[in-house]
């Protein structure tokens, strides 16, 4: 017995002294049914850092036209430097901005026409990461929810410059459109406008047992200790 009390303090000092960092990681994005992210659980640990890792990629969608009978297609290039601003449901993260790029070229045939112009519609692609950290205080007692907004989504940012715009022609951005299918523009609102995609880190020092808690386990050695010398000193039977 006096081997099994001793190997249970060679433990609990073990566990005291040796906590080491531990990770909790989750995930979310914009695209669907947002769930957020689970508060710390304080009874795991300490918790020493909240990391937040955003991985983006926003579509625009613009109409590019020319005079009447003038081109049958355009042949437009752009390029983007914009911000991408996070949300979320404590005031107290801030709005952090995300830098978006990107840049690109596309054929757009003008097979519309309103009778003075020819036009047809065309998506560009902004990307963007960003790794945060924030204040650990923030994520001990509430659920939180991320949900940023692209700022060239709003017509007029000025974010987007464009070469190959036909000779006496026009490009706009379509309001609250990102994406065209079939030639076709669609709107289906900035969330699904492309892609918002969340990692959220704790790391965190794991709790290690009261002292009370030791004081069970190495009664709970001692009294199995006790009965295997018990059970040696029974006589055989037979």
């Amino acid at each position: 017995m006096r081997h099994l009390l001793t190997l249970a303090a060679v433990c609990a000092t073990t566990v005291a002294s040796g906590a080491s960092a531990a990770t909790l990681i989750q995930f979310d994005s914009e695209q669907g049914a947002s769930r957020g992210f689970d508060a710390f659980d304080s009874r795991a640990g300490t918790l020493n850092t909240v990391t937040l890792t955003i991985k983006l990629a926003k579509t625009r969608g613009w109409v590019v036209g020319a005079p009447s009978g003038s081109a049958s297609t355009a042949n437009v290039s752009w390029t983007i430097a914009g911000n991408w601003r996070l949300e979320s449901n404590n005031d107290a993260l801030g709005n952090p901005l995300v830098a978006l790029t990107g840049s690109g070229s596309a054929v757009v045939p003008l097979d519309r026409s309103d009778g003075e112009y020819d036009f047809g519609f065309f998506g560009v692609t902004a990307t963007g990461t960003a790794t945060l950290q924030f204040d650990t205080a923030q994520f001990l007692s509430q659920r939180i929810r991320f949900n940023g907004y692209d700022l060239g989504q709003t017509v007029g940012s000025g974010d987007t410059s464009f070469t190959g715009i036909p000779a006496g022609g026009t490009i706009n951005q379509l309001r609250g459109g990102c994406a065209v299918y079939n030639g076709n523009a669609s709107a289906p609102g900035e969330d699904f406008c492309g892609s918002a995609n969340y990692t959220l880190t704790y790391d965190y020092t794991p709790a290690v047992p009261e002292p009370g808690t030791w004081a069970l386990m190495i009664a709970g050695f001692a009294a199995t200790g006790a009965a295997l010398r018990r059970r040696r000193r029974l006589p055989a039977v037979g």
